[in-house]
């Protein structure tokens, strides 16, 4: 009786010991996260991911942060950098990081993207939309047909809207393209304004303004890095603006339909935690983040 206690027994530490073996070492790993330029919008998404990760991990994951301060060069060097230092997972947030980081990985680290607008068209997919090897994460794509539906609730037919965008930026020439389309479907006139950099910004407004009804900003890095001097501008004019994220309705706009930036990141950082636990991010589904009806007070 005694003996087949002690084999029982023993049998349930070796397996124990043996399931061990094949547990991931969580203790030590680095997570690194990098976004193109430092506004409110983009923070929310990376305090998404970063409160997912500590929750499930506490202190055993060390976690890095560099901004590229909205500059695409700036954004390549970060991106090599953390692959030189053979990190154990690249979190890249707005699709020039995720661009700039996938690029660089020459060393086949998992990728997880966040705020990327368009995978297909910024070659973060394949062309039959599934997973390249070691990428994954999550869109933030907002339904273009209930932004179009938004702006109908407070503009009639006819009126022109300003859209001000960055070309350079894949997410938001997407978007802009798409959303044009869109309104002019719905009977409105449309009036696209470059703005290349941020500095480029409060011109690109102060010449769009006097001649629209109403401005629609795209998920575009470069012009919600300076939000203030659009608002401000279109304040001026009496003008609304309608955007694409509601940290940006927060900070004045008219309103927006757009994921939630913080439980994007939350997302996000769910799929941070199965690649830390073993899993391989190509058998992780790209996600897309649903969108939701923001409107200011």
């Amino acid at each position: 009786m005694y003996t087949k206690i002690a084999l029982f027994v023993t049998a349930i530490i070796v397996i124990t010991f043996s399931s061990n073996l094949y547990q991931p070492k969580i203790t030590g790993k680095v997570v690194a996260i990098t976004q193109i330029a430092p506004h409110p919008s983009l923070d929310r998404i990376r305090k998404g991911i970063e409160d997912e990760i500590i929750s499930t991990f506490g202190d055993k994951i060390k976690i890095e942060f560099q901004s590229a301060q909205g500059n695409p060069a700036l954004a390549t060097q970060i991106a090599q950098n953390f692959i030189g230092k053979k990190v154990d997972v690249l979190v890249a947030i707005t699709t020039p990081s995720a661009q700039a980081m996938f690029s660089a990985n020459t060393q086949k680290i998992p990728i997880v993207f966040a705020g990327v607008t368009d995978p297909l068209a910024a070659k973060l997919t394949k062309d039959s939309g599934g997973n390249k090897e070691n990428v994954t994460g999550v869109s933030d794509a907002p339904d273009i047909e209930k932004q179009v539906s938004l702006i109908q609730e407070f503009l009639p037919k006819g009126s022109i809207i300003g859209i001000i965008y960055n070309p350079g930026e894949t997410n938001s020439h997407v978007h802009t393209e798409r959303l044009e389309v869109k309104l002019k479907a719905a009977g409105f006139r449309v009036v696209k304004t470059p703005a290349y950099s941020t500095g480029d910004v409060l011109q690109a407004a102060q010449g769009t303004v006097p001649n629209v009804d109403a401005l629609m900003l795209t998920n575009d890095n470069t012009v919600i890095s300076a939000l203030d001097a659009v608002l401000q501008t279109a304040k001026q004019k009496g003008i609304p603006t309608f955007c694409s994220d509601p940290e940006s309705v927060k900070r004045g706009c008219k309103g927006a339909i757009a994921p939630d930036q913080y439980e994007m990141g939350r997302h996000a950082g769910e799929m941070v935690v199965r690649i830390l636990k073993g899993e391989k991010g190509h058998h992780i589904p790209v996600l897309q983040a649903p969108s939701n009806r923001f409107l200011s007070l």
